[in-house]
């Protein structure tokens, strides 16, 4: 996970958006007001929706 202030964020975000995908990696965007968030890759994403339905359909 790579951690990021928003502002570094908003600076560079072309930048941190390849980089994230190129290394498969999530950014981890602090924000001053405590609403931090997570931004993933489309492939990570959609392979964690895939792990949560398969542990919600599991029998």
């Amino acid at each position: 996970m790579i951690p990021l202030s928003s502002s570094e964020f908003l600076k560079e975000f072309s930048i941190y958006a390849d980089k994230a995908n190129d290394e498969n990696q999530a950014l981890f965007v602090q924000r001053s007001n405590d609403k931090n968030l997570v931004v993933l890759p489309m492939d990570m994403y959609n392979d964690l929706q895939k792990q949560i339905y398969q542990l919600k359909n599991k029998k």
